[in-house]
C-alpha cells in the first residue's frame, strides 16, 4: 500500500469540507480521501494499492477532481499525479521538513485561481501540405517520389525557419497579452520552448501562458482578455479558472516526493 498525495492546505480544514472528502469516495480507485495534519499544514491523501497507481486517464481525472474540490473550499497547493509516499509517518515528515516552503507558497496563492491562454499561430506556406519531403510519414509510398538531397535539406531549412517565425510571433503575442492584462494578475508563467506543441506541419505552434488571478478580479480579467482577443492577429483560447497547478512548484527546491 502507498499513500498518494493530492494537495497541501493550511491545517484546520473545515469539518464539513473534510467530511465531504471522507464520504464521497472521490479519490483514485474510489478510495476515500483524508487529511493528515502536521506543522500547521494538512495533506490530502488516500491509501492506494501500488498496482492501482499506474497512470491512466481515469485515475488522473479522479486525482484532479479531489484537487478541484479542495480548491473550491480553500487555498490548495496542488500536487501532480504520481507523488507517492510509503506511509502516513512519511507524510508527517514531509510537512515538517518542507513546512516553511509550503506555507510560503500557500500564502501567495490565497484567494487566487489560475487562468490559461493558448496562443495559436498559423504558418504561411513554408511547407505545403503536399510537400512529401516534410510530411513523409503521412504519405503513401507511391505518392512520395524520391527527392534530391539538397532539395530535401532546403525544404527542411525553410520548414524550421517558418517554425522559428511562428514562435517569435507567439512570443510577441504573449508580450501584448501581458501588457493588455497588466494589473489584473499577480504572476504570469509562459511554457518553456521545450514544451511548445506543434499542432501539424500546416498549422503553427500552440503556446501556453498561465496567469495567477485573484478571484475578485476574474470578471475584469475576462473583459480585458476579450478586448485583446478582438484586436490580436493570433488565435487566443482562454480557459479556467483552475487550481494553480503552474504556480505550485517549489522554486529550485526538491520539496515534492517522487
Amino acid at each position: 500500500m502507498s499513500v498518494l498525495l493530492y494537495g497541501i492546505v493550511f491545517a484546520g480544514l473545515r469539518r464539513g469540507a473534510e467530511q465531504r472528502l471522507r464520504l464521497s469516495g472521490i479519490g483514485v480507485g474510489d478510495v476515500p480521501v483524508r487529511v493528515i495534519e502536521a506543522n500547521g499544514l494538512g495533506a490530502a491523501v488516500s491509501t492506494v494499492d501500488s498496482p492501482a497507481l499506474t497512470p491512466t486517464v481515469e485515475r488522473a481525472l479522479a486525482h484532479a477532481r479531489v484537487i478541484e474540490r479542495l480548491h473550491a473550499d480553500r487555498t490548495v497547493l496542488p500536487v501532480r499525479y504520481g507523488s507517492v509516499l510509503g506511509s502516513e509517518s512519511d507524510v508527517v515528515e514531509l510537512l515538517r521538513a518542507h513546512g516553511e516552503t509550503y506555507a510560503g507558497m500557500l500564502q501567495g496563492l490565497i484567494g487566487c485561481v489560475e487562468m490559461g491562454v493558448r496562443i495559436l499561430t498559423s504558418e504561411r506556406g513554408a511547407a505545403s501540405t503536399h510537400d512529401c519531403s516534410v510530411r513523409r510519414a503521412e504519405c503513401r509510398a507511391d505518392d512520395c517520389p524520391p527527392v534530391a538531397g539538397t532539395v530535401y535539406l532546403n525544404r527542411r531549412k525553410a520548414f524550421y525557419a517558418e517554425q522559428e517565425r511562428c514562435l517569435r510571433e507567439a512570443a510577441a503575442s504573449a508580450q501584448r497579452l501581458r501588457a493588455a492584462l497588466a494589473g489584473l494578475f499577480l504572476k504570469c508563467e509562459a511554457e518553456p520552448s521545450t514544451t511548445v506543441v506543434f499542432r501539424s506541419i500546416s498549422a503553427g505552434p500552440l503556446v501556453g501562458v498561465h496567469f495567477l488571478v485573484k478571484r475578485n478580479m476574474l470578471a475584469s480579467f475576462r473583459m480585458a482578455f476579450r478586448r485583446m482577443e478582438r484586436a490580436e492577429r493570433a488565435g487566443l483560447l482562454l480557459s479556467g479558472p483552475w487550481p494553480p497547478y503552474n504556480f505550485a512548484m517549489p522554486d529550485r527546491r526538491n520539496a515534492w516526493p517522487r
